[in-house]
């Protein structure tokens, strides 16, 4: 989805900038790990950075239409789980943190 304002269009670029930092945090975290000689171009982790803010804007698309659907308009985890449910381990691992977090 396209930005339709001036502050659509600065709110993405607040988030891409966002996104960018801690995908640019991690790539050169693993790096670190796998080997110092290695190293990621600017241009690889601004694809990535693209790639990352991609799925959130679809994720976003998905969790809002299975919150109507349902006849709601607050976005609920089993909105979640419906975007998760062909992927046991992560629906998995999501409940487990929903758990968690209901407990504290």
């Amino acid at each position: 989805m396209a930005p339709t304002t001036q502050v659509d269009s600065d709110i993405e670029s607040q988030l891409k900038s966002a996104i960018y930092l801690m995908v640019s945090k991690m790539v050169e975290q693993d790096l670190t790990n796998i080997d110092k000689e290695i190293s990621a171009t600017p241009t690889f982790v601004a694809s990535l950075v693209e790639l990352v803010y991609n799925q959130l804007l679809n994720l976003g698309e998905d969790l809002e239409l299975f919150a109507n659907h349902a006849g709601r308009s607050t976005i609920k985890p089993a909105d979640l789980y419906m975007v998760t449910r062909k992927n046991d381990i992560l629906t998995n691992v999501l409940r487990e943190f929903e758990e968690n977090e209901m407990e504290k």
